[in-house]
């Protein structure tokens, strides 16, 4: 990451028209002190993708109360159980057709992509940790986007990522995995709410998939006065 960084800021240098794009962060003036780049997007889906989504998930019922999808570290395994204890349906990686209970059987057998959103759909609730692989460092994970496009409420423990795309009432924050059995506890107490603030964060995910990546990028050129895109050519 730090070569890349290192490089892009050659490529500053030397030209103008350079612009950085990042899926993940804000990026004015990472490269160029004061210059607009574009950062936060969303990584794009289709609304052919979404059709076939759509197909695998239309009018399936929930039936988890909680999801919780990745690795399992001892620290989460910990917290599930905890959450559980409170009488909670937490579903752990419930689009795989074994059971994964520990880090070495949660990383194998993958499934599907379709298999995955189901599991979302069918969750009212996801569980997102935002600490980016190489530590340190929060992002805006994939996750969160792809969830709140099936009518998944997240819970995540970003500060300053998700707001950027969503209302803060329509997403749930908590500033350490302890406060997540009581948060969950006290979203489950009014499902109407619940579901409510889901489908609103749907929509805002049906407005954004197709449109946030591709016009950030305009916004970024009108920015810095450089050519726009073609935007039908760019697909």
């Amino acid at each position: 990451f730090r070569m890349i960084t290192l490089q892009s800021r050659e490529l500053a240098r030397i030209s103008p028209r350079f612009m950085l794009v990042d899926i993940c962060m804000p990026m004015d003036g990472v490269l160029k002190r004061n210059r607009p780049e574009v950062g936060p997007v969303n990584m794009p889906v289709s609304n052919a993708s979404l059709a076939v989504i759509d197909e695998r998930t239309a009018e399936l019922p929930k039936i988890y109360d909680v999801s919780f999808i990745g690795a399992l570290y001892p620290n989460r395994v910990a917290l599930i159980e905890q959450i559980r204890r409170l009488g909670v349906s937490v579903a752990v990686n419930p689009h795989r057709s074994d059971e994964a209970v520990d880090f070495a059987s949660s990383r194998s057998n993958q499934p599907t992509y379709l298999d995955y959103m189901q599991a979302l759909a069918q969750s009212r609730m996801t569980i997102n940790f935002s600490e980016s692989s190489a530590g340190g460092l929060q992002q805006l994970k994939t996750r969160i986007l792809e969830a709140t496009a099936v009518g998944c409420f997240v819970l995540t423990d970003d500060v300053d990522r998700t707001e950027l795309f969503w209302n803060t009432t329509d997403y749930g924050y908590f500033r350490d995995p302890q406060e997540l059995p009581a948060l969950i506890a006290s979203k489950l107490e009014d499902l109407n709410s619940l579901e409510a603030a889901a489908l609103r964060s749907k929509a805002r995910a049906r407005q954004i998939n197709d449109s946030s990546f591709w016009g950030g990028i305009q916004q970024g050129l009108r920015a810095r006065s450089l050519p726009l895109l073609d935007r039908d050519r760019a697909i």
